[in-house]
C-alpha cells in the first residue's frame, strides 16, 4: 500500500511538472503570437506546388481563377462508387400517389402478408402546420380524423398520412404530399390579366462544387447542355455555410445585414425579412419554399422559423413529420428514405407536381425547391442521383414547362467536410458551387442585349448577390428591354457590390467589391505551399487557435482548444501599403485542435513592418471547419459556435 501512495505521490509530482512547462510553453507561444513578432522569411517547401496562372478558368482585370482538372490525381483516391440507398430493408411500398389520388398497390400485397384483400383497412388522416407562438419551433401540425377508404381515394387536402390495418394489427402507415390550388391563387388569378408571366423554378442540390457536378452526375450536364443551359464559371460564394449563402440570394443581404435589419436575435423568426417570393406573391404568383431535409433546413437548424406560412406550398412542415415518422437509412446528417422511397426522389416527384399542377392550371409560378439528402454528407453520393435528375429535366422539355419557365440549377457551396477538403483542389472547389441557367428559348429575340450579357458573364466573378438582382429582373421580364438595360449600366456609379446577370459585369470586379471576404475568394495571383514546420506557421495557427478560445471565452460549457498538429500550409502573394511602410502577406492553414479533433481551414494576415522588423496577425473571414462536429457541441445554441464547442 505504501509503495502504491509513492507510486501515485511521483506520478503526480510529475502531471504538476509537465502542466507547469506546458503552461510556461503556451503562456511564452502566446506571447509572442498576440504582441510584436521577429520573426525569419517563410519557408517553402521544395516539393511545394505553385499554382499555375498560365491555365486559368476565369481571367479578368479584377480576378484570375485557376483551372482545376476534374480528376486530378490529387484527389482520384477519394473518388470512389458510392453505396446504394436501400429503403425499408428493400420492402416496397403498399400504396402510390399520382397528381390526385392514393392507392393500394396490388403488386405488393404480398409482401406484407395479405392473403384477403377485403379484411384490409387503410384510412387516411390529413394534417397541416399550426403556426407557432414566438417562443417555439415551426415544425407543428394539427391531424384530422381518419377517412377511411378502399382501394383508393380521391384526395382534396395538401399533406396526408395513411395507415393500414389487417387481422387487428397496423401493417403500413406512409405519408404522401399533393398539391392543391389554394384559396388566395384562385381569387388573385381570377382578376390579373391576359398578359403572360414567366415561371421560376430553382432546384438546389446541396454542398456539390461546379467540378464535382461534372464529375458525379455527367448525364445531369450533359442534358442541361442539350436544353441550351448556361454554366456561370465563376460563381463564387460569399459565406460559410448553407444560410449565409442562400440568405443573399433570396433577400439580397449578406448575414450580417439580415441581422442587423430584420432578424435581430436567433430566437427571433424570419417574418420581418423581406424574401424575393414576397415580390412574385405580390404579383399573384403561387409560391412555393421547400427543403427535403427540414430538420436541418435553412430557416430550422438552431432557429425557430416563421409564425406565417412563408410560401402558397411549404413542403417542409411535410418532410418534418413524416421523416420524423418515416425515416429510415440515417446517414451522418440525413435519412435517405421516407418509408420506401428514396428522399430525393419523393422530393424529385413533388416538385414535378408543384410545376405541372401549375402549368395545367395556367397559374403563374416561384418555386424554390432545396435538396439534401442525397448531397449534402458525401462526395460520391450526388452519382445516385444522375439519372434521376436528368429524367427530370427532361420532363420538364417534354412536358413544354420550360417554354415559358426560367430554369435555375444550383448548389451553395462545394463539399464542407471530408478527407477531399484537406487537398488544396478541395479547397478551392469549395467555394465554387455549380449554377446554370435556361431560358425560354424566346428570350435571345425578347431580349437579345440581356441574353448577351448573361453569356459573357460565363466567364465573370459572379456571386449569390447577382443571382438576387437576377430573380428580381425575372419578376418583370420588361425590365430586361434593350433601352432599359442600357440605361441601368449608363447609371452605374461604379462601386455597386452585385449586378444583375443580365447585366454586364465589370472586368476590374474583384473579391473585395463584390463582397466575398478573402478568405472565401479564388481569385488569386499567387500562391505557394510552405513548409507546415515554418515557424511563421506555427505562430499563424496558434494565433488562431486562440482566436477561437476568445469567441468561446463566455461560454462555460466549452473546454478550451489546443493545438495538437498542422497538416497544410499555402502563402499567397502580398501586399505593400507604402504609406505606412507595411507589407501582407496572407496565410492558408488546416490544423487540428484537441479535444475533440476538430479540423479547421483558416486565412491569416500577417502584417509585417520591416524597419520595426515587428509583425502582427488578423483572422481573416470566418474559420471553417472540414469535419463533422456531431453531438460535440450538444451544449453549444449558437449556430456559428458549434463548429469550434466542445462540450465539458
Amino acid at each position: 500500500m505504501d509503495d502504491g501512495y509513492l507510486l501515485f505521490r511521483s506520478r503526480t509530482f510529475i502531471v504538476i511538472l509537465l502542466t507547469c512547462v506546458g503552461t510556461f510553453c503556451y503562456i511564452n507561444i502566446y506571447g509572442i503570437v498576440t504582441k510584436s513578432l521577429k520573426l525569419p522569411q517563410p519557408k517553402v517547401n521544395e516539393h511545394s506546388k505553385k499554382t499555375n496562372l498560365n491555365n486559368v478558368l476565369i481571367q479578368t482585370d479584377g480576378c484570375r481563377i485557376p483551372y482545376m482538372d476534374t480528376f486530378d490525381p490529387s484527389i482520384r483516391q477519394y473518388i470512389r462508387a458510392p453505396e446504394k440507398i436501400v429503403c425499408n430493408n428493400n420492402t416496397p411500398p403498399l400504396m402510390e400517389a399520382n397528381i390526385t389520388y392514393v392507392y393500394v398497390l396490388n403488386s405488393s400485397l404480398k409482401a406484407y402478408k395479405v392473403k384477403d384483400f377485403k379484411t384490409l383497412k387503410c384510412c387516411y388522416s390529413p394534417f397541416h402546420r399550426v403556426e407557432p407562438t414566438s417562443d417555439e419551433n415551426d415544425n407543428k401540425v394539427f391531424y384530422g380524423t381518419c377517412v377511411q377508404f378502399n382501394g383508393s381515394a380521391k384526395i382534396d387536402d395538401e399533406f396526408i398520412r395513411v395507415s393500414c390495418t389487417y387481422e387487428e394489427k397496423e401493417i403500413y402507415k406512409d405519408f404522401f404530399s399533393f398539391v392543391p390550388i389554394k384559396s388566395r391563387i384562385k381569387n388573385f388569378s381570377s382578376g390579373q390579366s391576359s398578359i403572360k408571366k414567366h415561371n421560376v423554378v430553382v432546384i438546389g442540390l446541396d454542398s456539390i462544387s461546379r467540378l464535382n457536378l461534372h464529375r458525379q452526375m455527367p448525364i445531369t450536364v450533359k442534358t442541361l447542355k442539350d436544353m441550351g443551359a448556361i454554366e456561370l464559371l465563376g460563381y463564387n460564394k460569399v459565406g460559410d455555410n448553407t444560410f449565409s449563402n442562400l440568405i443573399p440570394v433570396l433577400t439580397g443581404l449578406s448575414e450580417d445585414e439580415l441581422i442587423k435589419y430584420c432578424w435581430r436575435n436567433d430566437t427571433d423568426k424570419f417574418d420581418e425579412c423581406n424574401f424575393v417570393w414576397k415580390n412574385y406573391s405580390q404579383l399573384g404568383y403561387a409560391t412555393s419554399f421547400s427543403e427535403d431535409s427540414a430538420w436541418m433546413g435553412l430557416f430550422n437548424y438552431a432557429k425557430r422559423g416563421f409564425k406565417q406560412q412563408p410560401t402558397d406550398y411549404y413542403w417542409g412542415t411535410f418532410n418534418y413529420i413524416s421523416e420524423h415518422e418515416i425515416g429510415n437509412n440515417h446517414y451522418i446528417n440525413v435519412d435517405q428514405c421516407l418509408g420506401s422511397r428514396a428522399t430525393y426522389q419523393e422530393f424529385l416527384e413533388y416538385t414535378m407536381k408543384f410545376v405541372q399542377t401549375m402549368t395545367q392550371e395556367q397559374i403563374p409560378y416561384f418555386g424554390f425547391f432545396w435538396g439534401c439528402t442525397l448531397s449534402h454528407d458525401d462526395l460520391n453520393k450526388p452519382k445516385l442521383g444522375d439519372e434521376s435528375y436528368a429524367n427530370f429535366f427532361n420532363n420538364l422539355i417534354d412536358s413544354h414547362i420550360l417554354n415559358n419557365t426560367v430554369l435555375i440549377f444550383m448548389s451553395d457551396h462545394g463539399l464542407r467536410y471530408g478527407d477531399i477538403r484537406e487537398t488544396y483542389q478541395g479547397l478551392i472547389e469549395e467555394r465554387l458551387p455549380f449554377l446554370f441557367m435556361v431560358l425560354p428559348k424566346n428570350y435571345r429575340y425578347l431580349y437579345p442585349e440581356a441574353f448577351a450579357n448573361i453569356k459573357r458573364n460565363i466567364k465573370s466573378l459572379t456571386t449569390p448577390l447577382d443571382l438576387h438582382e437576377t430573380l428580381k429582373d425575372l419578376v418583370d421580364p420588361f425590365s430586361l428591354k434593350r433601352t432599359l438595360i442600357s440605361k441601368r449600366i449608363s447609371n452605374r456609379k461604379g462601386n455597386e457590390r452585385s449586378y444583375s446577370l443580365f447585366e454586364p459585369i465589370p472586368s476590374n470586379r474583384t473579391c473585395e467589391t463584390a463582397g466575398i471576404s478573402a478568405h472565401h475568394c479564388t481569385c488569386q495571383t499567387s500562391t505557394t505551399a510552405i513548409n507546415k514546420s515554418d515557424s511563421v506557421v506555427i505562430n499563424a495557427a496558434n494565433f488562431t487557435v486562440n482566436y477561437l478560445n476568445n469567441q468561446l471565452h463566455d461560454h462555460e460549457g466549452c473546454v478550451k482548444l489546443t493545438l495538437a498538429e498542422i497538416y497544410r500550409a499555402w502563402i499567397h502573394s502580398g501586399s505593400n501599403d507604402v504609406k505606412n511602410g507595411i507589407h501582407n502577406d496572407d496565410y492558408t492553414i488546416m490544423f487540428r485542435t484537441v479535444p475533440g479533433n476538430g479540423k479547421f481551414e483558416a486565412k491569416i494576415r500577417q502584417y509585417i513592418h520591416p524597419q520595426r522588423q515587428e509583425s502582427r496577425f488578423d483572422v481573416i473571414g470566418t474559420v471553417s471547419r472540414f469535419n463533422l462536429y456531431k453531438s460535440q457541441s450538444w451544449c453549444m445554441t449558437n449556430y456559428h459556435l458549434k463548429l469550434y464547442c466542445y462540450c465539458l
